[in-house]
């Protein structure tokens, strides 16, 4: 006890030492400089007065034990010592305090700004603004371009000018007064007819008067001629209504058949009303058929029919009589009413998709009745027992008896499986599908599952033509469509192109009727919409948006559905039609769709989305094969209209044929119009068609523009100084049209004209960078005297000087941007201009590292104590870093290294990297300074967190290294850049890391350490990580576990583990060498070894190349053979082989056997370990190898091979293994545990085993 009352006292002095607040386990920051920050979002403050308001309360766990304790996150780590009770006091303990959760020392935002970029020392002004000056020179020219901006905005108010105006020739096809007569008369019969429930949610479900009344209007009927045509309508013979039904599935049925299927088919017809719809279950009689009016029909059907329904032969009936079937329809129904669908073979989920067309006599009575029936096979008794082998289950054993005795009697078979019936009247005119539920005969029927049915009505009217012949309908649809739309917009009262095509309720009921009596498709409908729709268009434009939606009706519907030739031809016609009338838009894109016209742009977008849609639709390819590509189609558009416009700009900017001030604003002209090429154009272009719409235009523009300028520069061979300036500004305005070929696809630049301009400033701009160099120098010098301290709220430390060298560097890459050289020939200028750059930023590392070592920073050892030129010189560094850095992503470095040659991008990237190494070991010298000044403050910390008493719990013994750390983070948090404080947060876990592991190596003896020494240590890991972590907000999980971090981590882990487990984690390491080892210089020794019959048999078979151990070059050698580990073979002692005298490569051919289990060889760890020795007479044996087998991977044991198959096991060649790792960490800690027998006699085997150097 003396111990650890001394050790009591030194930890106490210890801590002392810190000059920590007395308050040295409380959270509340009173008693600082500075308040915290940040309170989490959502957090409540706890129900006592005494816990700090704002952070969430942490209830522990009931009955957590300590170590439990220990291990929760930093919110209850940090948690105060409770009060001591006194001793005999009966007082109720008092309820323990709520943890309070430690504000975050990194309590900066990303929204708080780091440098105040707007502070200048005026330095620019003493050198005239030599830098800012360049960038400027572009003024003039950018206030012309806003007044051509301006004037374009301007324009962009009125409305496009009309097609007709542009040589767009509008076509009208009107069709003759009496093809109106008979669309009209067929409108109304169409109305007079209608067929169908009313459509669910209201829809199609209007009077007749209403759609009279809209149709009159239309057509523009008067009264009179409106009555005649009723009068003619209602002439006509009424249509006949159809029916359609397509089966499409069912699910669940009943099983019928011996083998758990059944083989369903299904019997469906029209029921009329007087016939019901369910029967009684009884016997037929040979003259109660299908249907006694169409017996005859019947039995010249029988073959057909035979199929389909099941005449089974009776065991004891041999007259042959056909036993006939129970059918659900009782009513007499003509045979021609009556379909079935084909045999779905052993299924009880059929799919079948077949359909049927049924004649409809009274719409309002008549039902579709279906029936699902089992198809069986004629068979006998003998046939049924012979099969009783294929019977699977007793299940299916119990329902083939029955079945074999319903057989053998001479009532028929029940093989019903279920029947639906639906009244006609209840299908809406959309049609109806979905599932239904299957119903029984009579209570004795056994039914189950449900059939999915698809059903739609229509007409026909008797012609004698064939039904499925309806061109006539579709022109009746397509020409009705067309009046309909003719009317809306004659009625529009704004551009036709605004009207989004949506027609009103009658009208889409006097189609929808109409397409339903004539049985169009869903494919003929849309195809009548788009042809109707392109009859319109071609005579004035519609809304585009609309037309796509047309072309993507016809194309989903496309795959279900298919069209005649002559359809197909049809369709053809406006596919061309509307292609050709689209592309002429695009040839005048400027004039109808101008830029700034927000709902023009709108409308070229979905010319062109309709023109990409038609390229790709299969509907498209298949009616006009022959079609050119139309992406081609457009791209030869635009290279027709591009020079068109150009010479009509040209026209209306420059009155004479002398190029004087009005060709610069020509010139603007064409730069602004490429602009919104560029921006507004080219996306849609681009983004639809996949068009380069840039590309195509500027190459255009390139050779118009050169041709243009070359002009110009020929005109005066001897300009005056006017003209000069003149020439000037022309050069400004194609300097900058050249750089629109950067926007171009990489590999075309060579072809263009415009980009060599450039070619004839090279000298200029390389004598201007030498002086820039000399400039920027000195700019430095007087920054740095100039400079002064930054000051403002959230602000890190920082001064002038920095953001004043940082300016001046972005003007020069302005400037360089200004010039747009052309990369090709820009990396002799760029490496001058990066020269510049480096050079000045290197001078100012140098100055500003001098100035800081001039404080005596350096030559500071402790105790830490934040400095504010410290934090103001790494700041500074830091901010010109950064923009050095990024130089590589300004000036393109990655495009560059495709253009020039591995020399040139290597003087520029070592140029660079030179620069910025420079520049990290500056920053990193000055940092590295922090760690060492807190080291002795952590190392006494880290003691009393290490040897505290074990009364004292883990969260408070480190609560004053967490509270020493959070003091100074805190501070250098507020003070620094993110990227420097992230540095100085690694350096200092470094350093913590590195005296933790100092006081878990400080006793050499574990009986000195305390019982919960190494849960200690590794509890204040943990925390300690929580705590460098703060929640992501500090350093990342990654950088924490450092390679120190794991060794630690892993040597805490051994220590708090038990000797016996410590050494099977030994032998499993081991075992995975063995895994990993192919080659050694130790040798091989080959194995056999298998399970049989609770019994290990292993075959020690030779050993090759095993090392020479006596001095007459040669071993004695003999195996070892030990099963691993002791803890799961306790009886199981070693064995080993007999001598071999004077050999290295060994034939032992032994074969030993061990008394285990099966479960034995199945745990976990289990192995064989083969150790070579030299048998030596004197002297102890020598160690010449080790290996290790897997008890899991051999036969009889990783599979249920029986013995007789073990003949012939190939033998396992294992690679002898030597221990290289002198410290390995699991010996080092068993070696401390100087008391434990078992510990000391496994490290002194192990010792032994050593590989020497």
């Amino acid at each position: 006890m003396s111990f650890f009352n001394s050790l009591q006292e030194y930890v106490s002095n210890s801590v002392a030492g810190l000059s920590l607040s007395p308050k040295r386990f409380s959270l509340s920051r009173s008693d600082t400089a500075e308040p915290p920050t940040g309170i989490p979002p959502g957090s409540r403050s706890n129900s006592g007065d005494s816990n700090t308001p704002g952070f969430p309360k942490v209830l522990p766990a009931p009955g957590a034990s300590a170590l439990v304790q220990r291990r929760r996150s930093t919110l209850e780590c940090l948690v105060p010592a409770p009060p001591v009770r006194r001793p005999g006091s009966f007082r109720q303990r008092s309820p323990k305090a709520t943890p309070d959760k430690r504000p975050s020392f990194c309590s900066r935002r990303l929204s708080w700004p780091d440098i105040d970029h707007q502070v200048r020392s005026g330095v620019q002004e003493i050198d005239g603004s030599y830098f800012e000056s360049f960038t400027a020179l572009a003024w003039k020219q950018e206030n012309q371009r806003q007044s051509v901006m301006k004037a374009a905005e301007v324009a962009a108010a009125d409305p496009p000018p009309q097609e007709a105006d542009l040589g767009i020739v509008a076509i009208d096809y009107t069709a003759a007064q009496n093809e109106k007569d008979k669309l009209y008369v067929e409108m109304l019969y169409t109305i007079a007819n209608t067929v169908g429930a009313p459509a669910p949610g209201g829809q199609y479900a209007h009077y007749k008067e209403d759609l009279y009344l809209y149709g009159q209007r239309a057509f523009g009927m008067p009264p009179d001629r409106h009555y005649r045509m009723l009068h003619l309508a209602g002439e006509e013979k009424p249509p006949i209504v159809v029916l359609s039904v397509v089966v499409i599935e069912a699910e669940g049925l009943e099983a019928k058949d011996a083998n758990g299927f059944s083989d369903p088919y299904c019997m469906l017809g029209i029921q009329p009303m007087a016939a019901p719809s369910s029967p009684q279950p009884q016997p037929l009689t040979p003259n109660r058929t299908l249907s006694d009016a169409c017996a005859p029909d019947m039995q010249g059907n029988h073959d057909k029919l035979r199929k389909h329904h099941s005449f089974k032969l009776s065991f004891k009936r041999k007259d042959g009589r056909v036993r006939e079937q129970r059918d659900s329809i009782v009513g007499a129904l003509p045979a021609k009413f009556i379909r079935a669908t084909s045999v779905k073979p052993h299924t009880l989920n059929p799919k079948w998709n077949e359909k049927f067309r049924f004649d409809i006599d009274d719409i309002n009575s008549d039902s579709l009745h279906l029936d699902i029936w089992d198809h069986d096979d004629e068979s006998s008794v003998l046939e049924a027992v012979s099969k009783l082998n294929e019977v699977r289950g007793v299940r299916g054993l119990g329902r083939f008896f029955k079945q074999v005795c319903q057989s053998a009697r001479q009532s028929s078979q029940d093989d019903f499986l279920g029947c639906v019936t639906i009244p006609l009247q209840d299908i809406p005119s959309t049609g109806l599908e979905g599932w239904f539920k299957l119903e029984a005969r009579s209570q004795r029927s056994s039914v189950q599952g449900r059939i999915r049915l698809k059903m739609w009505l229509s007409t026909r009217e008797n012609r004698g033509a064939s039904e499925e012949d309806n061109w006539t309908e579709l022109i009746q649809h397509e020409s009705l469509y067309a009046t309909f739309v003719d009317y809306e917009l004659k009625n529009w009262n704004r551009e036709s192109w605004t009207w989004s095509g949506d027609l009103p309720g009658p009208a889409l009921t006097i189609l929808h009727q109409h397409a339903v009596q004539g049985d169009l498709t869903e494919l003929q409908t849309a195809v009548a919409r788009f042809v109707a729709a392109c009859r319109v268009y071609l005579k004035h434009p519609l809304d585009p948006r609309w037309m796509l939606q047309l072309l993507t009706d016809i194309e989903s519907a496309w795959m279900n559905f298919t069209l005649t030739r002559e359809e197909e031809m049809w369709l053809a016609e406006k596919f061309t039609a509307m292609q050709e009338r689209w592309l002429q838009q695009l040839r005048h894109h400027r004039q109808l769709f101008p830029a700034l016209h927000p709902p023009s742009l709108v409308r070229l977008e979905y010319v062109l989305r309709c023109l990409a849609y038609m390229s790709n639709m299969k509907a498209f390819w298949k009616c006009c094969p022959f079609n050119k590509e139309i992406r081609g189609e457009i791209v030869a558009t635009l290279r027709k209209g591009t020079p068109e416009w150009f010479q009509s700009l040209k026209s209306s900017i420059m009155t004479s044929d002398e190029y004087d001030a009005c060709f610069v604003d020509f010139c603007s002209e064409v730069y602004v119009h490429l602009q919104h090429g560029l921006s507004h154009y080219h996306p849609l272009f681009e983004g639809t068609n996949g068009i380069p719409y840039f590309s195509v235009v500027f190459k255009q523009l390139d050779k118009l523009m050169s041709d243009e300028v070359i002009a110009f520069l020929n005109q005066n061979e001897h300009p005056d100084a006017a003209y000069s300036r003149l020439i000037f500004s022309v050069y400004l305005e194609v300097k900058d049209l050249a750089t629109f070929h950067q926007n171009l696809p990489s590999g075309g630049d060579h072809k263009l004209l415009l980009v060599r301009c450039h070619e004839w400033f090279e000298a200029s701009v390389s004598c201007w960078l030498i002086v820039c160099k000399a400039k920027a120098l000195q700019r430095v010098r007087t920054a740095v005297e100039l400079q002064k301290p930054c000051e403002g709220d959230k602000l890190v430390k920082h001064s002038s000087s920095a953001v004043d060298v940082v300016a001046m560097f972005c003007q020069l890459r302005d400037f360089w941007r200004l010039l747009q050289w052309p990369k090709a020939h820009s990396v002799p200028l760029l490496s001058q201009l990066l020269d510049c750059i480096c050079s000045a930023a290197l001078l100012y590392a140098d100055i500003s590292y001098q100035g800081l070592m001039e404080t005596g920073y350096f030559d500071r050892m402790g105790p830490f104590k934040i400095c504010d030129e410290m934090c103001m010189t790494v700041n500074n560094l830091e901010y010109v870093y950064k923009f050095v850095s990024l130089l590589e992503n300004y000036f393109d470095f990655v495009t560059l290294e495709t253009i020039a040659s591995e020399i040139q991008c290597a003087t520029l990237t070592n140029q660079l990297d030179s620069t910025l190494s420079q520049f990290q070991v500056r920053i990193m010298d000055i940092i590295k300074r922090v760690g060492p000044q807190m080291q002795e403050a952590l190392r006494k910390a880290m003691f009393h967190v290490a040897w505290s008493p074990d009364t004292l719990p883990t969260n408070q013994a480190v609560e004053p290294l967490l509270e020493y750390l959070h003091t100074h983070l805190h501070a250098l948090n507020l003070y620094l850049l993110p990227q420097n404080f992230e540095r100085v947060l690694y350096d200092v876990w470094e350093y913590t890391l590195s005296e933790l592991n100092h006081q878990m190596d400080g006793g050499t003896n574990t009986d000195e350490m305390p019982p919960m020494f190494h849960e200690r240590l590794h509890a204040a890991l943990e925390l300690m990580v929580d705590f460098f972590h703060c929640e992501g907000n500090a350093l990342s999980i990654e950088s924490l576990h450092s390679s120190i971090f794991c060794q630690i981590e892993q040597r805490l882990q051994y220590h708090r583990t038990d000797t016996e487990t410590l050494i099977e984690i030994f032998y499993n390491q081991r075992l995975q060498e063995q895994l990993n080892t192919t080659s050694s210089p130790y040798g091989s020794l080959a194995v056999r070894a298998y399970f049989n019959h609770d019994s290990l048999c292993v075959e020690v078979l030779h050993a090759r190349d095993i090392i020479p151990l006596d001095p007459n070059g040669f071993s004695d050698p003999f195996v070892i053979i030990e099963l691993l580990p002791h803890r799961v073979f306790p009886h199981c002692n070693e064995q080993q082989t007999n001598v071999h005298k004077k050999t290295l490569h060994p034939i032992f051919d032994e074969c030993f056997e061990f008394s285990v289990s099966l479960e034995q060889c199945r745990s976990p760890g289990a192995m064989i370990a083969f150790t070579v020795m030299d048998h030596d007479v004197l002297t102890a044996n020598d160690f010449a190898g080790e290996a290790f087998l897997a008890l899991g991977s051999i036969p009889g044991v990783a599979d249920t091979t029986g013995v007789d198959n073990f003949h012939g096991l190939k033998p396992v060649e294992l690679i002898l293994m030597q221990q290289h790792q002198k410290n390995h960490p699991i010996l080092q800690i068993l070696e401390s545990r100087v008391a434990d027998r078992l510990a000391a006699e496994f490290v002194r085997k192990q010792r032994q085993r050593i590989a020497n150097k």
